[in-house]
């Protein structure tokens, strides 16, 4: 299997940086024009655990962009850095985007990622 990274590092509160690391059967190199990275049926979503004792869970964020008012928004605890695409609610082929955020609490969160464009095929 091979594991592509998608790094989407921006600034969070005390310096604290979350990459998003997108782990796929097949990809396609991310080219600074903001090109999807192709994924298959099976891809796994994945970031760095920060090392902020106050961060409780993970805000992740997948938009449908068939249908851009289609998000869905899972709180994935602290403890965890690795969901499935299919149950972070990417739920079938075409153009998803994805962003992370660490979370104090379900209500407070730090700001997100940059935008991981990915694009779910069958193969």
């Amino acid at each position: 299997m091979v594991k592509f990274t998608v790094i989407l590092a921006k600034h969070l509160e005390l310096l604290l940086m979350i990459s998003l690391l997108v782990s796929v059967g097949c990809a396609t190199p991310q080219q600074q024009q903001q090109q999807p990275t192709t994924v298959g049926a099976h891809c796994s979503i994945m970031w760095d655990k920060t090392h902020d004792p106050k961060v409780t869970g993970y805000q992740l964020t997948v938009i449908d962009q068939s249908k851009p008012a289609k998000k869905t928004v899972r709180f994935i605890p602290a403890g965890t850095t690795k969901v499935f695409c299919k149950d972070a609610g990417a739920s079938h082929e075409g153009p998803w985007d994805v962003t992370v955020q660490s979370c104090y609490g379900k209500s407070t969160c730090g700001p997100p990622t940059e935008i991981a464009h990915i694009h779910i095929t069958a193969k």
